[in-house]
């Protein structure tokens, strides 16, 4: 079994997507005041920290989805049912 030379565009796609996944992590890491010093030397801390953000995050985020949805749903159903009653097909 041979190997072949990689394509270059292929390469060129690959370190751009890493580059970009790596900006979001650092961006991240950066808005939970975690340093790359801190991930070495406490790694335990800065999972338990990431996961109180994550929570923080979500009790944040939980009251403005229910918010939105109590607009948003009662709009859905109606429109879903209009439609249904007037014989149109959903759109995907």
């Amino acid at each position: 079994m041979t190997l072949k030379a990689p394509d270059p565009a292929t390469v060129l796609k690959t370190v751009l997507k890493l580059a970009a996944i790596s900006l979001l992590v650092g961006l991240t890491l950066s808005w939970l005041d975690i340093t790359p010093e801190d991930i070495f030397a406490n790694f335990g801390e800065t999972i338990l920290a990431i996961f109180r953000k994550a929570e923080e995050l979500v009790a944040w985020g939980a009251g403005y989805i229910v918010i939105g949805a109590v607009i948003v749903v009662p709009l859905w159903l109606i429109i879903t049912l209009v439609n249904a009653l007037s014989g149109r097909k959903r759109r995907d």
